[in-house]
C-alpha cells in the first residue's frame, strides 16, 4: 500500500532553494526538477538538467539546491508498506537523475494525483494507492523506453499512439501503411518497424482487426446490409472483406449476423 504524506505540483520557490535533510525526510521522495538543479551525489554537487526525475530512498540524505534563481518542481513524499522491493522490481534506480523522452504522461498523472490528494471519500486512500502505483509502473515503461530510444523516436511514438487511437476508436480507416507514412513524412518501412516495435502488431494487421471488429459490431447491432457494412469499414471489394472477416471471426459475415 502506497500512502502520500505530502505532494506539490509545479511549485515555484521564487528565491531559489537549498534543501539539506541529512537524515532524509522519513519517507521516500520522488522529484521532478522542472529547472536545472544541483544534487549532492558521491560527495559533491552535480548539475542535473531541467526536466529530470530523481528518487530518494527512505532514510537517505536529501540535498539539492538552486541558488539565486527561481526553483520549480513537483514532489511526492510517500511511504510503502510492505515495501517488497517495489522499485527494484520495476528497475527504477534510486539516487540517479532520470530523463524521459516525453514527460507528458507522467506530468498528467502527477497533476491528477495532486487533485486527488486534496479530495476526500471512503475510497480516497485506495484511489491514491492505485493512482500512484500506476504512475510508477508507467514511469518504469517510459524510462526504459527512453534509455533505448531517441527523442525523435519518442516523437513518432506519440504520433503513432494518436493514429492507433483513431484506428481503435473507428474514427479513421487508413487504406494502407503508405498513407500513414506519407502523413508522418517517413518511409513506409520505417513506419512498419516502429509500429511493430511499439505495439507488438503490424500496422496492417491492426487496421484489419479494427475494421473487422467494427464490422462485427455493425452486423450485430444495426440493420445495415452486409455490403453496406463492408463499405462503412473501408472495404471497396466485398469478396476481400468476406475473406478477412471469416479468417478472424471463423465464419462469413452473413453467418455471423444469423448467429
Amino acid at each position: 500500500m502506497i500512502t502520500i504524506s505530502n505532494l506539490g505540483y509545479q511549485y515555484v520557490n521564487w528565491e531559489g532553494i537549498d534543501v539539506k535533510r541529512f537524515q532524509g525526510s522519513g519517507d521516500f521522495l520522488f522529484l521532478f526538477f522542472r529547472c536545472p538543479t544541483e544534487v549532492w551525489l558521491n560527495g559533491t554537487y552535480h548539475l542535473v538538467p531541467e526536466n529530470s526525475y530523481f528518487l530518494y530512498k527512505k532514510g537517505a540524505p536529501q540535498l539539492y539546491r538552486r541558488l539565486g534563481k527561481y526553483f520549480i518542481n513537483d514532489w511526492i513524499h510517500f511511504d510503502i508498506n510492505p515495501y517488497d522491493n517495489f522499485f527494484e522490481t520495476l528497475d527504477i534506480p534510486f539516487h540517479t537523475p532520470m530523463v524521459l523522452a516525453d514527460n507528458t504522461s507522467i506530468s498528467e498523472m502527477i497533476s491528477d494525483l495532486f487533485i486527488e490528494y486534496f479530495d476526500t471519500g471512503e475510497q480516497h486512500e485506495m484511489i491514491i494507492n492505485q493512482k500512484i502505483s500506476t504512475m510508477f509502473y508507467k514511469f518504469s515503461d517510459l524510462y526504459h523506453f527512453s534509455r533505448k530510444n531517441s527523442a525523435k523516436t519518442a516523437k513518432y511514438r506519440r504520433e503513432l499512439m494518436e493514429v492507433r487511437k483513431k484506428i481503435q476508436n473507428y474514427e479513421h480507416y487508413p487504406k494502407s501503411a503508405e498513407e500513414i507514412a506519407s502523413d508522418l513524412n517517413i518511409s513506409t518501412s520505417y513506419l512498419q518497424h516502429l509500429y511493430k516495435e511499439f505495439f507488438g502488431i503490424s500496422i496492417q494487421q491492426d487496421i484489419i482487426c479494427s475494421r473487422i471488429e467494427r464490422a462485427a459490431q455493425l452486423l450485430h447491432g444495426t440493420g445495415y446490409s452486409v455490403s453496406e457494412v463492408a463499405s462503412m469499414v473501408g472495404y471497396e471489394n466485398f469478396e476481400h472483406f468476406s475473406r478477412q472477416f471469416k479468417k478472424l471471426k471463423g465464419c462469413p459475415p452473413s453467418s455471423y449476423r444469423k448467429k
